[in-house]
């Protein structure tokens, strides 16, 4: 009978760190053929592995997940076989994916479906950023050009909007300024005040920092203290009340990682030794809503559904899980995560196989490739062992996370519950004001901050009848932005909220 159980039989990564010149200086596409290169090698094959690999996904690159955005140096108009020439492949399928930190284990997923059904004999999963990079070359002012023209199919998913015109009108565009309304709502229901929360935060993220600094692959490999982390100064300046420089993730990166998968029945007829074997044993997926819609933003309704529903699935409870990595953008993503899982965020248990986002490197959509790239590996030194991996892309918006061993599955691979995205959808929706006037509270808010000054206030509110609205302070209101920048809390305070020209302000009532 055939065995047609999904597997992955190597992985590679690869780290760029010298100084750049016109002759070395990569692009995504050399990074991510570097670090496939590896992989397939690693597989430590019987026979070569190249030609059978008919599918390759390429992690969807950080600029192109803006609509309209362009990188200064140009890029192929077909990335997976711009990547597939440099390693000699020649696939029938070529992918690039939709934007956001979830596309690695969701492509695990989706490719273990193809290849239990028969439709994928191996696939490669690759992807890679050269941002920091493309930024030295600018400041050298080298001429490069990464454009290529390609021939043959390509599947491109596209690139689809993270928010609404309303919030964008408000702000909530860049992750460094939505990111902290969920981490200020989540310090505000577990009653802490500001510096607490960045105490806390400080003294997560640093054992983060000390996992990225005994990583090869890390592009920042340097143990931060927590007391480091939890000073604001020139180092370690203002991003986004409650965020400084480190406590978020860090995009001038030059990284690529690389995931081979085939079935069981493939690996044995190329002789892939059985002790590169790890399979998938269980999977999740689910999408969250526009962040204005969601009723409690100091929690992630998704990760709630898709952890949970992987560990039942696997019967395991996160205390019999000893390897993971927990999706670390932000310090709210990773404690969030814990919360939804019953994990506590003390835990003497590493969260991270790489050092995370803001200290291994964030290479855009793509770290997710690395953690997994990193827990496979771990998982066949330690075969007895289980693994997790929570990817999380946008605005905590969504979800896929993989169950892992280089034990056996007691039942196939599966999708934990394909109704999560169903039940989640089910689940009620906050009433947003977009033309909001009256008496309200501050519900969640951040402020924006630029060179070390303080420029903008994002409110995130509740008017008196319990609707919600979204408001920024008044450009010329220094008094509002003033007292939103001070150490003083202001969670909870009262405000008044008025709208002009398709925007709402809002001022102090109770100064």
């Amino acid at each position: 009978m055939a065995n047609t159980t999904p597997i992955l039989i190597a992985s590679g990564q690869y780290v760029f760190r010298d100084a750049v010149s016109a002759d070395n200086a990569r692009s995504p596409v050399d990074i991510a053929a570097e670090a496939a290169r590896v992989a397939l090698a690693s597989a430590n094959a019987a026979s070569s592995l190249v030609e059978h690999i008919d599918t390759i996904a390429f992690i969807r690159g950080f600029i192109d997940s803006i609509p309209g955005g362009a990188g200064p140096f140009g890029v192929s108009n077909n990335i997976p076989r711009s990547l597939a020439n440099r390693i000699g492949a020649n696939p029938r399928h070529a992918i690039y994916g939709r934007e956001g930190g979830h596309s690695p284990q969701r492509f695990v997923n989706e490719f273990a479906e193809k290849i239990a059904a028969g439709e994928m004999s191996m696939g490669l999963i690759a992807g890679a950023e050269a941002t920091g990079i493309m930024k030295q070359a600018l400041k050298s002012g080298l001429a490069l050009d990464w454009s290529e023209t390609v021939d043959g199919e390509l599947d491109d998913r596209g690139c689809h909007l993270l928010f609404t015109s309303h919030e964008v009108n408000h702000g909530i565009t860049f992750p460094t300024q939505v990111y902290p309304l969920f981490e200020n709502a989540w310090r505000a229901r577990h009653g802490l005040s500001e510096a607490a929360h960045r105490r806390l935060a400080a003294e997560l993220f640093a054992k983060f920092s000390d996992v990225a600094a005994q990583n090869p692959y890390s592009q920042f490999p340097l143990a931060r203290s927590a007391d480091f982390l939890n000073e604001v100064s020139a180092d370690n300046y203002w991003v986004a009340r409650p965020y400084t420089k480190w406590m978020v993730a860090q995009d001038a990166v030059n990284q690529g990682a690389a995931l081979l998968m085939c079935s069981v029945d493939k690996a044995i007829e190329l002789g892939v030794p059985e002790s590169q074997w790890v399979y998938l044993h269980s999977y999740a997926d689910v999408d969250d809503r526009w962040v204005s819609e969601r009723p409690d933003l100091a929690v992630s309704e998704t990760m709630n559904l898709s952890l949970n529903a992987v560990l039942r699935s696997v019967d395991k409870t996160i205390d019999q899980i000893d390897i993971m990595d927990v999706y670390s953008c932000f310090p709210i993503a990773v404690l969030a995560a814990c919360e939804a899982m019953g994990l506590d965020w003390t835990t003497d248990k590493p969260l991270t196989v790489t050092g995370g986002l803001p200290f291994f490197g964030g290479p855009g959509n793509s770290y997710s490739t690395n953690a997994i790239a990193s827990l496979t590996d771990m998982l066949r030194a330690k075969p007895a062992s289980y693994g997790l991996i929570t990817a999380n892309g946008g605005f905590l918006s969504k979800q896929s996370v993989g169950v892992y061993s280089a034990q056996p599955p007691v039942k196939p691979c599966h999708n934990a519950d394909p109704s999560l995205q169903a039940k989640f959808d089910a689940l009620p929706v906050c009433e947003l004001v977009e033309q909001a006037v009256g008496e309200g509270v501050i519900e969640t808010y951040t402020v924006v901050y630029n060179r070390g000054v303080a420029n903008l206030a994002i409110v995130v509110g509740r008017l008196n009848d319990g609707r919600r609205f979204l408001a920024n302070n008044a450009a010329d209101d220094v008094l509002t932005l003033a007292i939103m920048a001070a150490e003083e809390e202001v969670m909870g305070r009262k405000i008044s909220v008025h709208h002009d020209a398709g925007k709402n302000t809002f001022t102090f009532t109770d100064n």
